[in-house]
């Protein structure tokens, strides 16, 4: 049981949310075309083409997509260095 007793308030909600519901427009899209290539066969470089994906296909939509695509190249480099074969 969760006891939430802060109430939200839906204009602030809404101030913070509004640029998805246009950007959904062209990222629902974006998502059910995208396609991999074959010769990416592991999670890293699927992971990293998806970014790139994602960085030329809605870069042009806001900055954020830009930065979203930077985070995922990021992510998998911390990811590779953390666990790095000996």
């Amino acid at each position: 049981y969760l006891w939430h007793s802060k109430a939200s308030n839906p204009f602030v909600n809404l101030r913070k949310e509004y640029k998805g519901i246009f950007w959904q427009e062209e990222i629902i899209p974006f998502f059910q075309s995208v396609t991999l290539s074959k010769e990416n066969t592991d999670s890293i470089s699927c992971y990293l083409e998806l970014a790139e994906k994602v960085r030329t296909g809605l870069g042009h939509i806001d900055p954020y997509f830009i930065k979203l695509a930077d985070g995922m190249v990021n992510w998998i480099a911390c990811w590779q260095q953390l666990n790095k074969s000996e």
